[in-house]
């Protein structure tokens, strides 16, 4: 399977403390010539908005290009929960999300490794 970033897909994300996993919507982040291989860098999407979480990206179903991505309604982009996975954990593609947010994530991932 050749992944794209930007792209999104529907993978078993497991859970940071490794206690298991759930089905989720998940933005391939890392560059085209890194999934190459088979894993790749995702970050998830949550439809709960977390409570007073200033680290997700709120993405609202009337944005424009909201349907191209998959999703099935207003998401929260969880940009600092950035895990590698296998594309065996991949259940199916589900879209791909707008230039100008996947910009503006690409942004705030750089940010958080800046000192």
């Amino acid at each position: 399977m050749s992944v794209r970033c930007g792209q999104i897909l529907l993978v078993s994300y497991p859970f940071t403390d490794t206690s298991g996993s759930k089905i989720r919507p998940a933005l391939v982040v890392s560059a085209d010539a890194y999934n190459q291989g088979e894993d790749f860098v995702v970050i998830p999407f949550s439809t709960v908005p977390p409570p007073d979480d200033r680290w997700a990206l709120t993405f609202r179903d009337t944005a424009p290009g909201f349907g191209q991505t998959g999703l099935r309604g207003t998401s929260y982009i969880r940009w600092t929960k950035p895990m590698t996975i296998s594309e065996k954990v991949v259940a199916r593609r589900l879209g791909s999300l707008p230039s100008k947010i996947l910009s503006e994530v690409q942004v705030k991932l750089q940010g958080m490794f800046q000192m």
